[in-house]
């Protein structure tokens, strides 16, 4: 066998699990298990206060260092 063979043997077989692995997945989903995440607002990921994030200040801090070409 070439390594040529070898390596598109390899790719098929990557392949072969990767679509096999997915459908095993999709057959096995059951919904009633899942927790929807559509809607889910409780907090944000990262808590940074307004006045942390320097945006709607004014001036605009972005504006306070400006240089010219």
């Amino acid at each position: 066998m070439t390594p040529i063979q070898r390596t598109l043997l390899a790719i098929a077989a990557f392949v072969i699990i990767a679509v096999g692995t997915f459908i095993y997945f999709i057959a096995n989903w059951d919904a009633s298990k899942a927790e929807p995440i559509g809607m889910k607002h409780d907090r944000p990921a990262f808590p940074v206060s307004k006045k942390s994030r320097g945006l709607g200040q004014s001036p605009s801090p972005a504006l306070s260092v400006r240089t010219t070409a």
